[in-house]
């Protein structure tokens, strides 16, 4: 059985990129998760495990580029432009090994 898109409910934006993913390029991968009735518990445990991992290596890239609270205070703008390159850097690495 292949879900319609509206059966599957949105669980965030890592399980949405596997899901499209494995649909356009690994369908027999798909179907056989499917067949097994582990499609929402697979896309729910793929949405957890990216988004803490997406957590993490932000956090881990502002302490080596010293983005920190004393910078955010000395320097708003400048922090946020930091932290925008950051999570925009990661997302693009995560959304890489994400499909694949």
């Amino acid at each position: 059985m292949i879900y319609e898109d509206d059966d599957i409910p949105y669980l965030g934006m890592w399980a949405e990129l596997r899901k499209n993913y494995l649909l356009e390029e690994k369908p027999e991968d798909y179907a056989e998760i499917v067949e097994e009735k582990m499609l929402i518990e697979y896309l729910v445990a793929i949405e957890e495990h990216y988004s803490k991992k997406f957590d993490e290596l932000v956090e881990k890239q502002m302490e080596r580029e010293g983005v920190d609270e004393e910078l955010k205070i000395r320097n708003p703008l400048e922090w946020i432009g930091l932290v925008n390159n950051i999570r925009s850097c990661v997302k693009e690495n995560l959304i890489d090994e994400i499909c694949s």
